[in-house]
């Protein structure tokens, strides 16, 4: 089964980048990207996977946890977690699988938003600890060393790091900040690494493959293969971009096709499994979309056409197909007329035929003789129409001098009598 991707006008352009996403697009089956049907009417933001198949939401200051079904594509089971709202989550967060770890920003009460970890018990969260950054808030003081012998604490600038994410299994933290020294400007992605179990190393900055003067946002990075980011840098919206890694850095940030970047506000993309979930505003509110598998159309029903009896045509034969006032035929002319062009042929070559109307009694005669003529010639165009010689076709009108029944009761004994007989014309006859 192949999966097609709709809309088909997006086709072209999306095949390139998302078989990057997604290499199991290629059964036959058919997704849309669109808004999942679990969205609300309150914006659905900052998306970030965590555990081994979920993906957590912030919505209406709440904290939500849904299972990531990729073959849907769908976030199902959805409910808020009491225990990740109560963490006072601000953004996205990094989850490190292998510590059962989560990275997070909280915001201070000097200004800053900084970076948290908590770590999960299975059924609860620790109380969040702040992380400790070299070089941002520690300096070496040389006047309290000798006496201290260690650290000076010394707030330098109110700072802001948020939506982190995770790489490098664990040991690489992305987040975004427009505080840090050497950035490319506005807001920059950056990322940080352990110095040893207590510190974690001086910010790098991811460079200008992936910055620039405008605001970055929201990387994620996909099996350290991948960065995905949001930029403003070719319009005053956010955008969804893409670079590919190269050695420890990475290659020119490229933007997404226009299934991803619409020209409202597409961000914060994430991919689980080659499946990417990304927020947008397209349809006027936050929602998060992906590729949908669309529900597989219903069968068409079996028409079964009932076999129709066989019509064998035997000489006089009655065409019982008209109604009152009428020469027009019925529906069930044209098997028999076909069926008498057959049997015609079957006789031996020059015999003729005559085709007699006839009408109910009802009427002037003078009108039926004339009702009864047209019913005959409409035998004989049609069998004329269907290649019988001319030649051999005499029609004649009877009026309603020769009924079948003579003193018709109903309609049915009326019908029986407005009619057409064709019979073999005997030789020597008029």
């Amino acid at each position: 089964m192949k999966k097609i991707l709709l809309p088909l006008a997006l086709l072209t352009t999306s095949l390139s980048v998302f078989a990057t996403i997604d290499p199991k697009f290629s059964d036959e089956e058919v997704y849309e990207f669109k808004s999942l049907e679990s969205n609300t009417a309150e914006a659905e933001q900052f998306i970030s996977l965590i555990n081994d198949n979920s993906l957590i939401f912030i919505k209406g200051g709440s904290v939500y946890i849904g299972d990531i079904d990729t073959a849907a594509t769908a976030i199902n089971n959805i409910k808020e977690d009491k225990a990740l709202t109560d963490l006072g989550i601000h953004g996205t967060v990094a989850y490190d699988k292998n510590n059962k770890k989560i990275y997070f920003t909280l915001s201070e009460s000097d200004g800053n938003e900084w970076l948290y970890e908590s770590v999960s018990d299975g059924t609860s969260w620790s109380k969040p600890k702040r992380l400790e950054i070299e070089g941002l808030e520690k300096t070496r003081g040389r006047s309290y060393f000798l006496a201290n012998a260690g650290w000076n604490y010394i707030p330098k600038v109110k700072i802001a790091m948020i939506n982190p994410t995770m790489a490098k299994d664990g040991k690489r933290i992305y987040f975004t900040s427009s505080d840090i020294e050497g950035g490319q400007g506005g807001k920059d992605i950056w990322w940080i690494e352990p110095k040893d179990e207590k510190v974690w190393k001086y910010p790098v900055n991811a460079g200008a493959t992936i910055n620039s003067e405008a605001d970055e946002d929201f990387a994620f990075v996909e099996n350290d293969e991948i960065l995905y980011v949001t930029s403003k840098k070719e319009n005053a919206i956010n955008n969804v971009f893409k670079a590919d890694a190269s050695g420890d850095a990475w290659a020119m940030a490229e933007k997404m096709d226009t299934t991803y970047n619409t020209g409202s506000e597409d961000y914060n993309i994430v991919v689980k499994d080659g499946t990417p979930f990304m927020i947008s505003n397209r349809n006027g509110n936050d929602d998060i979309w992906a590729w949908v598998k669309l529900p597989e159309p219903e069968p068409e029903p079996e028409i079964i056409i009932p076999e129709l009896e066989p019509i064998v045509i035997t000489f006089p034969w009655a065409f019982y197909l008209f109604d009152f006032d009428k020469a027009d035929l019925t529906e069930r002319f044209l098997r028999e007329i076909d069926a008498m062009v057959e049997a015609m042929a079957q006789l031996p070559s020059g015999t003729k035929f005559i085709i007699e109307g006839h009408t109910d009694q009802r009427g002037s005669d003078a009108y039926n003789d004339k009702l009864s003529l047209e019913r005959a010639n409409t035998v004989r165009d049609k069998l004329i129409e269907k290649g019988v010689n001319p030649d051999i076709l005499v029609a004649k009108g009877y009026g309603k001098r020769r009924p079948v029944i003579a003193n018709p009761q109903n309609e049915e004994e009326f019908y029986q009598n407005r009619r057409v007989v064709v019979d073999i014309l005997k030789e020597g006859a008029e």
